[in-house]
């Protein structure tokens, strides 16, 4: 840096040069005077010696600090925010001669200045002079400190310092204005304040910091942080749905102004269906686990650039009121609402008597143009009904009595009282008798299903109201949910009216004799304990022969009830247990001599009934097949096996419950039979596992 100190500086030095580094080697050289003490000349060197006993004299490089106005230059040592001071380091060689490309380390008490650059460091020039800004730590910075400046020359450390003093400055906002005080929706403004140090408008940059209201809550932005240009700080505004007045704050160190623009509210241009919670209701006063009688329907408030509206109010109107439907508890006339925050405005619909669709219109109140609808609602029952309540097996007899992990399906199927499907998500419960059964499985358009699986247990004292007297094997499973008692609807009212006919239903049981009848070990759902007027009889038409109830656990009332369904599946063996009739006889018997003579039968069919060890059926898919035993003698003379075989339907064993097990044809043929086909045929059952067993038929 070239300045009038360091050119003043030089000129002096080619004046006085000479006959300083003269006067130097006369002063601090080993002769004269006796005084014990040297001096160096000018200032600029630093000796330190002996006396006149022979010591030795040291000479170092010097610096030299001087502190100087950064704006104007003038010395000073007084430093004030905003207003820095440039630190100036000499560094010359013990005979003065500049020392150039050195670095030059300054440091000070940061609490209260700071350097620019804030590395602290400085490289001296070709004058040897190294420079750099000493500023207030902050505006409120006071007390005094020194500037250390150090340098390393050859390998020795030179160090200077110098004092200084801090003083706080004042500092005021003025003017803090906006170049528009009333701002068009989502519009923008520019936001100027005038920053005055010590009274002048200040020339060193200052960070201004601004904020707002509606910027705080994210419905408008302001440039939070603006350093001064010629002592002015300008940051931008722009509106993102502030719809009122807002306050705008510039501050700095401590001081701060405000003033307050007032913008519009936007534009609502549309409503925008959004949601309708549930979709589908049920009828008033029928509602249960997992349903509801109402639904809340919500819509958005939007402006053109679809930014939510808040604070409009929204009419509200139903396309129909059968049975009736309410909206916002209102029998009739349109009912309104105002959009929040978000433009979400929201109406709620309670179900009447009558199923039907409906859907909800919304028009703006301020603009009777813009209006909207939402998708349709349905009002349905939405909860079972005993008489449409259906359970199915996939497989009736799977081979499990001796097998476990063997799998098959129970199935429901749940409507309403006018055939729809229940409402999605309805909660079935399954209990078993026997074998493992998932607990429960919930509906989708009107079904379920859950897995049943063979294994511990397995019924094997049960007393079976059957011809078979079958004592084990059998699995009845119970399917129950929370339903309604089903009724005669006479007046096409879809609701019970006094004096129509209905089913009471009692508790629902897991009717292990598959009787009908509770007796006690079978497994009770109680529906409540203050039930106990006697039940009616069962249908006549058989509709409950699969769904009893417990006699006593009626109510007498029609309500609510749990809907059930009982069904029997077979954990069936792989074993042939009985095969009846085991023995036939082909009549009539061949007879020459009758008159007229009786021809040999050369084919014939024959119908057994086929058995598991337990008198029930085989499994399901299981194969027949047999082999023959059985001969006859041709028309010349020779002896002949018979065909035997199953025809199609009767070859494998079928999907079913029936104790006693399942029917099965056998054909036995031959060709140009002289003589009766009399023998044995052996026949083998293979099961879906590949287990196979066998009996043995006899043809006489």
């Amino acid at each position: 840096m070239r300045d009038s100190f360091s050119a003043a500086f030089r000129s002096h030095a080619r004046l006085i040069a000479p006959s300083l580094i003269a006067l130097a080697l006369v002063s601090c050289g080993g002769g004269g005077g006796g005084s014990g003490s040297t001096s160096c000349p000018g200032g600029f060197l630093t000796c330190t010696g002996s006396g006149t006993d022979g010591g030795t004299t040291t000479q170092t490089p010097k610096v030299t600090l001087t502190l100087v106005d950064a704006g104007t230059g003038a010395a000073t040592n007084n430093l004030t925010s905003g207003k820095p001071l440039t630190v100036r380091a000499l560094l010359v060689s013990p005979t003065g001669v500049p020392l150039a490309n050195r670095v030059v380390t300054f440091t000070t008490d940061g609490s209260l200045a700071v350097f620019d650059p804030t590395s602290g460091t400085r490289l001296t020039d070709a004058n040897g002079l190294a420079t750099i800004n000493l500023l207030a730590a902050d505006l409120a910075s006071s007390g005094a400190a020194q500037v250390t400046a150090t340098v390393d020359v050859d390998g020795a450390s030179v160090t200077q310092k110098i004092a200084y003093a801090v003083s706080p400055g004042s500092v005021t906002l003025s003017n803090l204005t906006a170049n528009s005080t009333s701002l068009s929706a989502y519009g923008s403004t520019s936001i100027s304040v005038q920053v005055y140090f010590n009274g002048v408008l200040t020339t060193t940059p200052l960070t201004v910091n601004f904020s707002s209201g509606c910027d705080s809550n994210g419905k408008a932005s302001i440039t939070k942080s603006v350093a001064t240009i010629n002592g002015v700080a300008t940051a931008t505004y722009t509106d993102k749905g502030c719809a009122g007045s807002d306050i705008i704050t510039a501050s700095l160190q401590g001081t701060s102004a405000q003033t307050t623009i007032a913008v519009a509210a936007p534009r609502a241009s549309n409503i925008g269906y959004v949601s309708a919670s549930p979709s589908s209701m049920a009828l008033a006063g029928t509602g249960g686990a997992g349903l509801s009688s109402s639904s809340v329907v919500t819509f958005k408030v939007v402006d053109s650039t679809n930014n939510p509206v808040a604070s409009k109010a929204v009419s509200f109107d139903l396309s129909t009121r059968v049975g009736g439907i309410k909206l916002n508890n209102q029998l009739s006339g349109p009912v309104q609402a105002t959009s929040d925050g978000a433009g979400l405005v929201s109406v709620t619909v309670s179900a009447g008597s009558v199923p039907t669709p409906v859907w909800v219109t919304a028009t703006l109140v301020d603009d009777p143009t813009i209006v909207t609808q939402s998708t349709n609602l349905t009002i349905s029952t939405g909860r079972p009904t005993q008489d449409r309540f259906s359970l199915s097996i996939g497989t009736f007899n799977i081979e499990g009595w001796s097998r476990d992990g063997t799998t098959t399906r129970a199935n429901v199927y749940a409507f309403d009282r006018l055939g729809n499907p229940v409402a999605d998500g309805t909660v079935i419960n399954f209990i078993s008798e026997g074998a493992g059964i998932q607990p429960s499985c919930v509906t989708a358009a009107g079904s379920c299903s859950v897995t049943v699986t063979s294994g511990e247990f397995r019924p094997r004292v049960d007393s079976e109201p059957s011809t078979f007297a079958v004592k084990a094997g059998r699995v009845t499973i119970l399917a129950y949910a929370q339903g309604e008692e089903s009724f005669d609807d006479l007046n096409q009212n879809n609701i019970y009216d006094a004096g129509e006919v209905f089913r009471d239903l009692g508790d629902a049981f897991v009717d292990n004799t598959e009787d009908r009848v509770w007796t006690s070990g079978e497994r009770e759902i109680q529906f409540s304990a203050l039930n106990t007027s006697a039940c009616p009889a069962y249908p006549s038409d058989g509709r409950y022969s699969n769904a009893p109830y417990k006699v006593g656990t009626c109510d007498g009332v029609w309500g609510n009830a749990h809907v059930r369904r009982n069904i029997v599946m077979v954990l069936s063996s792989h074993v042939i247990g009985t095969v009846a009739p085991s023995t036939f006889t082909i009549l009539p018997k061949a007879n020459a001599t009758a008159v007229p003579p009786v021809a040999p039968v050369c084919s014939a069919s024959f119908t057994f009934r086929m058995s598991d060890i337990n008198n029930n059926p085989l499994p399901a898919g299981a194969a027949l097949t047999a082999i023959s035993g059985v001969t006859y003698k041709n028309d010349t003379g020779d002896t002949v096996k018979a065909t035997v075989s199953f025809p199609p339907g009767s070859d494998t064993v079928s999907n079913t419950d029936a104790p006693g097990g399942t029917f099965h044809t056998l054909l036995v043929e031959g060709s140009k039979c002289a003589t009766d086909m009399t023998g044995s045929i052996g026949i083998t059952v293979t099961s879906p596992s590949g287990d196979s067993s066998g009996k043995t038929i006899t043809i006489n």
